[in-house]
């Protein structure tokens, strides 16, 4: 029988997925209402089992909106960019969708940290490298696609080196908090947990162009490995309880 966090993690993978299909259609703005829809199903779905799960978004939206706004007027700690779209949705310069996705995301990386580590520790600096990974993705499909772009080049397909640096901080410091408030969270590691991080880069692909299409491959491929790894764990794990194997 599954745990409500690892229902809960369907249903926000289910989310993205509905989100990545009106993308598909050509309808970007309805694609929000469909994943934070289920963004809130999710959370009251895991709140008996994992009742920091909300802090977790929300201090990921809060620290993300601050560094955005740090970002925007003083170039720190994402390197200097400015944002071309949302100028009807925004917040002292800052994208409300841009502040939305860090919540989210954060979400989605802390419970596929779930899936890869037991460890309290291992999860608050796991989430934070798995946001980093998603970024590889995620700043090349936008840039190409004209939803921001940075002032100077960068190694990795045009992006800045500092600006991941700054995604593992801003990630590290939304978990660090979150960690400060709760005390206790699942210490289940089903690799399910990991499916809507995965259903994350159905919209990447979608989106993705000729300058992007390799980045988001590479960064999914990398993905994909740690799910691999999360379904062995899992199954030594199952083994070692049912007596078949050893514990690792």
């Amino acid at each position: 029988m599954l745990s409500r966090v690892t229902g809960s993690a369907l249903v926000l993978a289910l989310g993205f997925t509905a989100s990545y299909a009106f993308i598909a259609l050509g309808d970007e703005v309805a694609a929000r209402v469909p994943l934070l829809l289920a963004v809130l199903a999710s959370l009251a779905l895991s709140l008996k089992e994992w009742s920091g799960a909300p802090l977790l978004v929300l201090f990921g939206m809060l620290v993300g909106f601050l560094s955005e706004l740090a970002g925007l007027s003083l170039g720190l700690p994402f390197s200097r960019y400015t944002y071309l779209r949302f100028e009807q949705a925004r917040v002292l310069g800052v994208p409300v969708p841009v502040v939305l996705a860090w919540g989210i995301y954060l979400y989605a990386s802390y419970m596929a940290s779930m899936a890869l580590a037991a460890g309290r520790r291992a999860r608050l600096l796991l989430a934070p490298a798995l946001m980093v990974l998603l970024d590889l993705a995620i700043d090349p499909v936008m840039v190409e696609a004209g939803f921001w772009r940075w002032y100077g080049e960068g190694p990795w397909f045009g992006i800045p080196i500092e600006n991941f640096a700054g995604w593992f901080l801003v990630s590290l410091a939304s978990c660090a908090l979150y960690a400060r408030l709760t005390r206790r969270e699942p210490g289940e590691g089903n690799p399910l947990l990991f499916l809507p991080y995965l259903s994350a880069y159905l919209t990447l692909f979608h989106m993705a162009g000729r300058a992007s299409a390799l980045p988001v491959s590479l960064s999914f491929a990398a993905a994909s490995l740690l799910f691999g790894y999360s379904i062995a764990r899992y199954a030594r794990s199952a083994l070692a309880t049912a007596g078949l194997s050893r514990a690792p």
